[in-house]
């Protein structure tokens, strides 16, 4: 096998294994062992070396794990390992099966020894080939409990699982009935612990692996989730709750949508969450790993039967969606919306007759008039709705508090109630990874999950909490609500990291994980993801060499937006926007800024020849930025800035639709006036970065100096250079 060193070569697996043979009880043999010779051409020589007739009868087995050495797995052979010459893979089963079909029922050693060998994938391939698996089932199926007693059935039921597991195709040979004779033992009162792991195991592996429905019919026919839940809850073998919870996974892995639906509702109704929860995940130490990956499936099937209400969006003509969006007001102001008379009461339509409806859906905190138009955007879609009504009906109090907390607020700083649902609820499914087929290796899960029924629910009702109060904490307004959510993700994900085992634990968590000890964990993560590379003296002079280079080019791409020009909107002195607007723009030779009087019917960037107005960079004596410093400020508007002229002392006064269109304006007039920018560090460092991690692919890995290596001393004379022609 071959890997990759630090100068990017590969160091090869060597061609030459020392090691040693064994026959029979003889003294061992210490042979070089080519790995370009045939495996086949290597087992002829070390049998002519012993005189053994018939080489092709023969194969190596690994001394320490009784396994044949084949042309798959032989690169794995190291130094020092000691080989066996043994029965090929062929012979081996052959007699095995002759010595099985002949054996009486109650011979229990050959099914022992069988058990061990199947183990083996060449062996048990050619078991299965030659017969052995059909002879096996037939035992299995046909002997009744009574002559086929515990002692020979475990390990009947081991060397069938290893034969399931390692003999390729075999399902042909596995019938009906041989399936219902292993669900009976899964059903029974049998104590026998490995009779019941190796039924669980088996049945797991014809529900996943196998093709054959009918075969997949018997399993789901015979062995239900009550039957499942009495193995999780009531024994203490930790295989047979993996091979239980596997035969469950693979259960609902299978099943549709409706079917995986109405398995959910089995598990709740035998509260199989809960008996994991406390007899597993809530245990002390870490959790075995084939339990982890179980864990891990669950969870994941789990969380995908809400993945249908995630892509489903609001359905008008839905009873049960428009149940949902009445019940929401009707939970969060029960009194306002029975004092109402049913034809005032909230409708589709946003409201009935007069504002009453209207102003319900607005304390709220719809976007919309319509607000089953704020549930059409998939994900989330109606799972929001869902989302909002379980929080208000199961958390009332918390709601409340939600509620009357940003009506004391000012408008402009008011947490909207209902947006804050939809993309709060986009923003779980996207964390948790919702709809996302399962790994079959991963080991990762959320112990919390398993401590509650309503998983996504009860999370959603504790984050939507943290919302308001990471929006309390940034002082934040309407305008900063992307960024409150970038926080919320980062509070949510540090917190699941930790692994809370209960719903307290996480809030207790999540509380603590305030606004400001986010803002350093961002900036320690920022410190971390510099290379050490880039903090030795050579790559500093670099980069200190380029970045003027670099901050050049963001000033071209501020003038550039510039002379694209914008759309400004115009406001009355009260900040209500009208629907006059106005253009303006640079010139190409960045000499003249031209703009046009406010015009109803300016909606998009005109041309230079039709904007009338225009004043030459070098007659504008001062840029004012802010709300504070612009004359005729608008009160409501944030992104506001103007420009003094020197001759006419008038002003010119924008207000930016946006913060990136702000800094951007900002930052071209300052070029254009030979000042400092004042927004653009992050696109410096950003292309900076980026520079930098290109000069220095060539180097990656590679230790830097600090000092540049010293320069030898020229030679005493160029003799050499006529010597070596």
């Amino acid at each position: 096998m071959a890997t990759a060193d630090g100068d990017g070569s590969k160091k090869r697996a060597p061609a030459i294994i020392k090691l040693a043979v064994q026959w029979d009880n003889k003294q061992p043999v210490l042979y070089d062992f080519d790995q370009k010779q045939p495996l086949a051409a290597i087992v002829r020589a070390m049998c002519q070396r012993w005189g053994i007739q018939n080489a092709d009868r023969f194969a190596f087995k690994h001394m320490d794990t009784n396994t044949y050495i084949t042309e798959k797995n032989r690169q794995n052979l190291a130094n020092g390992v000691i080989l066996k010459l043994a029965l090929s893979p062929a012979i081996e089963a052959r007699d095995t099966f002759e010595l099985l079909r002949d054996s009486p029922a109650n011979d229990s050693q050959i099914m022992r020894s069988l058990a061990l060998m199947c183990k083996d994938a060449s062996f048990a391939s050619e078991f299965a080939a030659c017969g052995g698996l059909r002879t096996l089932a037939l035992r299995i199926e046909q002997q009744s409990d009574t002559l086929l007693e515990n002692a020979q059935l475990g390990p009947a039921l081991t060397a069938l699982q290893e034969l399931v597991d390692n003999g390729g195709n075999v399902w042909g040979e596995l019938t009906p009935s041989l399936v219902a004779k292993i669900c009976s033992y899964v059903v029974s009162s049998n104590p026998d612990a490995l009779i019941m792991s190796k039924s669980l195991s088996i049945l797991e592996s014809v529900v996943s692996s196998s093709n054959n429905a009918s075969l997949i019919k018997v399993v789901h026919d015979k062995v239900t989730i009550q039957e499942i839940g009495k193995h999780l809850q009531q024994t203490s073998d930790l295989d047979r709750k993996v091979n239980a919870l596997g035969v469950l996974n693979a259960l609902m892995m299978r099943a549709s949508i409706s079917e995986r639906q109405d398995l959910h509702k089995d598990a709740c109704s035998f509260r199989l969450r809960e008996a994991l929860y406390n007899t597993v995940v809530n245990q002390k130490g870490n959790v075995q790993v084939e339990m982890a990956q179980q864990l891990h499936i669950y969870q994941a099937l789990q969380l995908s039967l809400i993945a249908n209400r995630m892509q489903t969006r609001f359905d008008p003509d839905n009873k049960l969606h428009m149940v949902s969006l009445q019940a929401l007001p009707q939970s969060v102001f029960p009194d306002e919306y029975a004092t109402l008379s049913n034809s005032r009461r909230p409708t589709m339509g946003g409201s009935g007759p007069g504002l009453a409806g209207a102003n319900i859906w607005k304390k709220l905190g719809f976007v919309n008039a319509n607000p089953a138009h704020d549930f059409n955007e998939v994900p989330p879609g109606v799972l929001a709705l869902e989302c909002l009504v379980f929080f208000a009906r199961s958390h009332p109090e918390s709601c409340n508090k939600f509620l009357l907390d940003n009506m004391a607020r000012r408008e402009t700083h008011q947490c909207p109630f209902a947006r804050s649902g939809v993309v709060l609820s986009r923003l779980l499914c996207d964390i948790l990874h919702v709809g996302e087929v399962a790994s079959e290796v991963a080991t990762n899960f959320l112990p919390i999950f398993y401590s509650t029924e309503y998983f996504f629910e009860e999370l959603f009702s504790i984050c939507i909490q943290l919302l308001n109060k990471t929006w309390r904490e940034m002082g934040a307004g309407v305008v900063d609500f992307e960024k409150v959510i970038t926080v919320v993700r980062k509070q949510i994900t540090e917190v699941l990291k930790l692994n809370p085992r209960n719903m307290a634990d996480l809030k207790r968590e999540l509380w603590e994980m305030t606004y400001s000890r986010i803002i350093g964990i961002i900036d320690d993560e920022k410190h971390k993801i510099v290379d050490v590379t880039t903090r030795s003296k050579p790559v500093i002079e670099l980069r200190d060499r380029i970045k003027p280079q670099v901050v050049d080019l963001v000033k071209k791409q501020r003038l550039l937006h510039l002379t694209e020009g914008a759309l400004f909107h115009t406001f009355t002195n009260r900040g209500r926007q009208q629907r006059a607007n106005w253009c303006c723009r640079l010139s190409p030779n960045h000499r003249v800024l031209h703009w046009n009087t406010p015009d109803d019917s300016c909606t998009h960037v005109l041309p230079l020849e039709e904007l009338p107005k225009k004043v030459a960079v070098q007659e504008i004596r001062e840029l004012l930025c802010g709300r504070d410093k612009v004359p005729n400020s608008v009160k409501s508007q944030q992104y506001q800035f103007a420009l003094r002229v020197t001759e006419s002392e008038m002003t010119l006064d924008f207000v930016a639709e946006d913060e990136k269109q702000y800094a951007i304006w900002i930052d071209g007039l300052r070029v254009l006036l030979n000042q400092p920018m004042e927004h653009a560090s992050e696109d410096i460092d950003m292309l900076l970065n980026m520079d930098m991690k290109l000069r220095l692919l060539d180097v990656e890995n590679a230790p830097i100096p600090d000092q540049p290596p010293k320069i030898p001393p020229d030679p005493p004379n160029l003799d050499f250079y006529y010597k070596d022609r």
